[in-house]
């Protein structure tokens, strides 16, 4: 799992769900959930969002999504608090 918070990925900068888990203190299940529901009234929700697989710690493969700046903007404005407020400022520095 990469620790960065934004990383490119063809050409584009883009974080992942499992670092919006991380850094906003929510399950991933949740975070996938949350995903998910946006995809059923976003039209063009693949232009943000691409679903992929990772490595657990344990070798099997987990579901997680890649989502460039609109995408996680998108996601992120539903996050409230302390901690969701820094992450939205490291993310736009970063």
């Amino acid at each position: 799992m990469t620790e960065e918070l934004v990383i490119m990925r063809d050409r584009q900068a883009v974080t992942t769900s499992l670092q919006v888990a991380k850094n906003f203190e929510k399950r991933h299940d949740n975070v996938l959930r949350d995903i998910e529901n946006l995809h059923k009234d976003v039209l063009n929700f693949e232009e943000m969002f691409i679903e992929s697989t990772e490595l657990d710690s344990y070798g099997r493969d987990r579901r997680i999504y890649y989502m460039n700046r609109d995408g996680f903007s998108l996601l992120a404005m539903g996050f409230t608090g302390k901690k969701a407020l820094q992450f939205k400022l490291k993310y736009i520095d970063a």
